[in-house]
């Protein structure tokens, strides 16, 4: 491990104390820090051999974005072991479960919210500061089989499960169930071939 990957190490656990995120062993940070935002109830469980890649320099891939993690006040977002995180963007206000061996590419985005109430009123109230019911705003959990592929730009929404060993294609729009042992691709999600 890279001097530059100890600081980093270092300096996450010091900086993100406050939060609760749980890593386990081997959390490798790359480029820069990872985004948290948790509050309240909001959990983060990261497993063992976890790669966070928000390195725009040195990477292999055009990354244009840090990782993020973001909660709502009781949303939970748990990563297995050995997965690679590239500048991708996770958002549980319910609840986010990723298998392991499982990859993410730059600017994809994970949410298992629609943040933001239907009804006209709600939306015109948030918009002005108000307060509004978020027991209202639609969320449903998002859960990934073991080593899936998520491509470049991809947006996965809400209620999603991915099966085992799948790929979703670069710049893929996920709306539905993917089984396993397929590749997705396109708006909306189809699977284009089984492997």
């Amino acid at each position: 491990m890279r001097l530059s990957e100890i600081l980093l190490l270092l300096l996450f656990r010091i900086k993100y104390k406050k939060y609760k995120i749980q890593s386990g062993n081997n959390l490798k940070i790359l480029g820069h820090l990872p985004i948290f935002k948790v509050p309240q109830n909001g959990r983060i469980f990261i497993g063992n051999n976890v790669v966070l890649n928000s390195d725009f320099k040195n990477s292999n891939t055009s990354l244009t974005t840090k990782v993020k993690f973001i909660t709502g006040i009781n949303g939970k977002i748990t990563i297995g072991n050995n997965c690679d995180l590239n500048g991708t963007c996770f958002v549980s206000y319910d609840e986010i479960e990723i298998g392991n061996y499982c990859q993410f590419a730059s600017s994809s985005i994970i949410s298992d919210t629609d943040f933001h109430p239907i009804k006209p009123e709600q939306r015109l109230a948030q918009m002005n500061g108000e307060k509004i019911p978020f027991d209202e705003v639609k969320k449903s959990k998002i859960k990934s089989g073991n080593n899936i592929w998520v491509g470049w730009g991809t947006i996965i929404l809400k209620g999603v499960t991915i099966g085992d060993n799948s790929i979703i294609a670069a710049g893929t729009f996920v709306t539905k169930d993917v089984p396993a042992n397929v590749i997705v691709a396109g708006n909306p999600a189809k699977i284009i071939k089984n492997i």
